[in-house]
């Protein structure tokens, strides 16, 4: 069976690109978004294996999704993707109990390790 993923970054550019490796890579991309508000919506639409989310955007930050989200299935298999490193973001992080945190620029081995494990 095909994995399956959304994902959501308010960058259109950052979207295409990473959704083409995905492809590449054996992950069926079933949606793409670029708001909190849209990863929410598609989430409950689609439900895919895993949600590759930005958490800078507008209409409802990356935060705001995961949380939201994770209320609607405890077991979401979030991904989040982020410029920012510091400290009170990787606790957030942490307390959201995400599935995994990919540091921007984008390292696309640890990405499909993340999906195959």
């Amino acid at each position: 069976m095909k994995l399956t993923a959304i994902v959501i970054d308010d960058d259109f550019d950052s979207v295409e690109i990473f959704c083409s490796l995905l492809e590449e890579n054996n992950v069926s991309v079933v949606g793409k978004g670029h708001s909190g508000k849209e990863a929410i919506a598609l989430y409950q639409q689609l439900k895919p294996n895993f949600i590759f989310l930005d958490l800078t955007m507008p209409e409802g930050t990356g935060f705001h999704a995961i949380r939201n989200i994770k209320k609607l299935d405890g077991s979401a298999k979030i991904i989040a993707v982020t410029a920012n490193d510091d400290f009170s973001t990787k606790r957030k992080l942490k307390e959201l109990n995400v599935y995994g945190v990919i540091f921007k620029p984008v390292e696309m081995d640890k990405v499909i390790n993340l999906v195959n494990n």
